[in-house]
């Protein structure tokens, strides 16, 4: 069966410019020049388009006014799945109800290959707010999570689909916590402990087959979503259809990062609970899932925590992302139970 990374198709992003923790000063500056991309927006029929707005320094998603409203212009297809199988599935989800941006159909063909052989996408822009940790957003995010893995649409079966996580080996882990070990120390933390529980969980990383699939964003955090005043997902293009209980682990590890307004840490166990329990109005654990969810949560963490405590530089450097880096460095998955209250099991 295929096993899967986000974090090697995240390193990608890297490479290919999309956002992703902060980025170097002339990547940033380049695309606060917004001239270059013109010809992006000429590639759609605006009616009358104005002049681009960049809304991100480190990647082009572009926000276009034209006689039709506001829009945003961005790369899609380029980490997991093609832009037209991403595309099919926010169309069906928006079809059903579900909080999260979908092509302009009137822009058709959209999303789009344009002559620099990039695919391209314009999804309605979405105003609101930002995340505040508040009880009402966490128990939001909850809920919109829940409702995108319980509607699988019979088109995120085109996504690309991982059926297990990776487990990661010593040869991946080794130096990859060997910088991780130099920040943890840096910050003024053991550097011991963290190898101690790393080699640990490497230790007893085996494959997990056998859980229910469904589509997801892999990429579900607070600085993807708007609120207005419920949650909308904006940034669905990672794509993939992978099981959901490891969407579910990501997300438990990643929403707090890379905001401003999130508070410097993961979840706390009674925030976690509201999330939780927003989630599971919509999706009921079966028992593999409920007796798989402590290795998942060391499966995610071996690829995701340890990816991030090594390649986010720009978040050690920054008193409230340590302190967040500080925490995942510190995961406990027994402070993160999978079980809410009134739970209803399925076979």
């Amino acid at each position: 069966m295929t096993r899967f990374s986000h974090a090697d198709r995240v390193h990608n992003r890297f490479r290919i410019g999309m956002p992703i923790f902060g980025f170097h000063d002339r990547l940033r500056e380049g695309w606060r020049r917004v001239g270059g991309s013109i010809h992006m927006v000429a590639a759609f029929p605006f009616d009358h388009p104005g002049e681009p707005v960049s809304l991100y320094d480190y990647a082009p998603v572009l926000r276009v006014h034209d006689r039709g409203g506001d829009w945003v212009l961005k790369r899609t297809g380029l980490v997991h799945s093609d832009d037209e199988a991403i595309g099919r599935w926010l169309t069906a989800l928006r079809g059903l109800g579900v909080d999260v941006v979908a092509p302009a159909a009137h822009l058709h063909p959209n999303p789009r290959c344009l002559d620099d052989g990039k695919e391209w996408v314009v999804y309605r822009f979405v105003s609101g707010t930002g995340y505040h940790a508040g009880e009402g957003e966490i128990a939001d995010a909850g809920r919109l999570l829940g409702r995108m893995h319980a509607a699988d649409p019979p088109e995120g079966s085109a996504l690309a689909t991982y059926r297990e996580p990776v487990v990661r080996d010593a040869e991946w882990i080794e130096p990859h916590l060997a910088l991780a070990e130099n920040a943890i120390e840096a910050a003024g933390a053991d550097r011991y402990s963290l190898r101690e529980v790393t080699l640990a969980r490497l230790a007893g990383a085996e494959p997990i087959t056998g859980l229910p699939l469904a589509g997801c964003s892999f990429d579900f955090k607070a600085s993807n979503l708007v609120f207005s005043p419920k949650p909308t997902l904006v940034d669905p293009d990672h794509a993939a259809r992978i099981p959901r209980l490891y969407d579910l682990a990501v997300a438990l590890l990643l929403f707090h990062c890379d905001l401003a307004t999130a508070p410097g840490r993961l979840w706390t166990p009674a925030e976690w609970a509201t999330f939780l329990r927003g989630y599971a109005g919509h999706v009921a654990f079966n028992n593999a899932e409920l007796t798989a969810w402590p290795s998942i949560l060391e499966l995610a963490w071996l690829d995701q925590g340890v990816w991030i405590l090594r390649n986010w530089p720009e978040g050690w450097a920054d008193a409230k992302d340590r302190a967040y880096l500080l925490d995942v460095a510190a995961f406990d998955p027994a402070v993160f139970p999978l079980t809410p209250p009134d739970q209803t099991l399925r076979e």
